[in-house]
């Protein structure tokens, strides 16, 4: 990949054509005239080296102070363009760095999170189970009660069932009551949202990251506030 410099005409800035795409670097006024349009091409040759040459004959280089037509420098020389010497900045050439991020243990926190979410609601739909039973042993019961009272056939044994129903729900009743009473499910969910607001964060910029699912905050490229990189 061959990169051209030189000297962008009207604001006299800093011209680099890489990919047939122009960028223009440095202030207004900052490129001497003696610098030519088409001043030198730029090859990447690996890390930190270059291979530079001149476009044109009349065109004048200097590396480390000595003037060049074509040669391989590092990133640790120092290039410059024109008679007025104007110096060449390696950070116009660098790639930008990619800051990244790895997001890949908090899988465990959101699945703690989760997992532990579904087991109390679990445990919430049991205790309303509970609730409901005392009601179905009372009815049956109030049933079998008016039905001894109607009946002059129904043998007594048969009002001691109703009675032991009755019995039943009011012991069913105090332990719904007291299973009701005993769970903390609320309290624990708020812990539980406080940890996650703790832990469920980026590891580079520190931002909670909402009660997303993992799977689908992995989705993005990037954090979504500090824009690094996600490591899949």
């Amino acid at each position: 990949m061959e990169i051209l410099v030189g000297r962008e005409q009207q604001t006299r800035r800093l011209s680099i054509t890489k990919e047939g795409k122009i960028q223009l670097a440095g202030n207004p006024g900052s490129v001497p005239v003696d610098v030519s349009r088409n001043h030198l091409s730029m090859t990447p040759l690996g890390t930190n080296k270059w291979k530079i040459k001149n476009l044109n004959d009349l065109n004048v280089t200097y590396v480390n102070g000595i003037a060049i037509e074509s040669k391989v420098v590092n990133e640790s020389d120092k290039v410059e363009l024109g008679k007025s010497h104007y110096l060449l900045s390696w950070d116009y050439f660098r790639e930008p760095k990619v800051e990244t991020v790895d997001f890949r243990k908090l899988k465990y926190v959101w699945e703690n999170y989760n997992n532990e979410n579904i087991a109390i609601r679990k445990r919430q739909k049991n205790n309303g189970l509970l609730a409901s039973i005392p009601m179905l042993f009372s009815t049956l019961g109030g049933i079998l009660t008016t039905i001894s009272f109607v009946s002059p056939t129904i043998p007594p044994q048969f009002r001691a069932i109703t009675l032991v129903f009755t019995i039943l729900a009011l012991l069913l009743m105090i332990y719904g009551l007291y299973k009701r009473f005993a769970d903390d499910s609320i309290e624990r969910q708020e812990e539980m949202k406080k940890e996650l607001q703790r832990t469920y964060v980026c590891p580079k910029c520190k931002h909670f990251l909402g009660y997303q699912d993992f799977d689908l905050i992995m989705q993005n490229d990037a954090c979504p506030y500090c824009k690094a990189k996600i490591i899949k």
